[in-house]
């Protein structure tokens, strides 16, 4: 998916002429920047966001890099598990895809999508494989495709301002899960946050290593699985030490945090969903309200 489009891209993709596109751009509609010889260049977060204003149709919407079916698929939020959980079965991405964008083009937040779509998901998914229904390739393949969109996702997101603070994360050494991390980078992005996921698989001395070089305000732990709790304490309470003397916020979350590792280990919050992460969030910095920016009427505006 590319990151900018030209006014001719965008224009063709949602059925108008390009001398209306190009005055939407410059009455401060669709964000651009110029290039070295004058041209207007159209973030596709920027397009994405108008889309979702607006509700202008698509009419061409793999222009936009979007599966060719989006505009198609479901838009209310609570019958959208169902389709996912059969899309990602089926190993059909560009069904999934559909899915999700077209929630997320009618305007659902990647926090609902994230937490009232994908999670749910994935919880069915999980039982279907422990109960022997689906074999353990539907589920990898699943998350693979799953992991593709979230990128995907997080690139229709508003960039977040440069001194909004910084968010980091990851999971421990045991625990290989990557979209729940993953997850909580792109609904704190979409809050705002300058957040980056590090990824799975780290030892605590790596990760209390990664708070000292970045100092982040905000430090995630997802905890999918553990495979001893005792370990996990130990290694939750060293990364709080490190995390409070850097004067970041732990905060924790996951299915493998029982009520009596919970007990044992200290962080400054701990979250069932993503919602709570983002209210939580939100006690530390809430993200200014988007203003047009000088750049939306460049004195240039009659070029191309």
């Amino acid at each position: 998916m590319k990151d900018v489009l030209t006014p001719k891209q965008v224009a063709r993709a949602i059925g108008v002429s390009e001398a209306s596109l190009k005055r939407w751009c410059d009455k401060g509609h669709i964000p651009f920047a110029r290039t070295p010889g004058g041209h207007r260049r159209l973030p596709i977060s920027g397009v994405i966001q108008f889309l979702r204003e607006t509700g202008q149709p698509i009419v061409r919407p793999e222009v936009l890099g979007l599966p060719s079916t989006t505009g198609l698929g479901e838009t209310v939020i609570d019958r959208s598990v169902e389709g996912l959980v059969r899309a990602l079965e089926l190993g059909d991405e560009e069904q999934a895809r559909t899915i999700c964008f077209d929630l997320y083009l009618a305007g659902h937040s990647a926090l609902d999508i994230c937490d009232r779509v994908v999670a749910p998901t994935f919880h069915h998914l999980g039982e279907r494989w422990q109960h022997g229904d689906i074999e353990v390739y539907q589920e990898r393949l699943g998350c693979e495709i799953t992991l593709r969109i979230l990128y995907e996702l997080r690139v229709f997101l508003r960039t977040p301002d440069r001194d909004a603070p910084h968010a980091l994360g990851g999971t421990l050494i045991q625990d290989p899960y990557a979209i729940p991390t993953t997850m909580v980078e792109v609904v704190l992005h979409e809050a705002g946050w300058r957040a980056q996921s590090m990824g799975t698989g780290h030892p605590v001395e790596t990760l209390c290593a990664a708070i000292d070089d970045k100092k982040p305000r905000l430090f995630w732990l997802s905890i999918s699985t553990a495979d001893s709790a005792e370990a996990l304490v130990d290694d939750g309470n060293e990364l709080y030490r490190c995390a409070a003397e850097k004067k970041a916020a732990l905060v924790l979350g996951g299915r493998a945090l029982n009520d009596d590792v919970r007990k044992r280990i200290n962080y400054s919050a701990f979250c069932d969903h993503l919602q709570h992460l983002i209210a939580f969030a939100k006690t530390l910095y809430t993200a200014p309200e988007i203003q047009d920016s000088p750049s939306h009427t460049h004195p240039n505006a009659g070029r191309s």
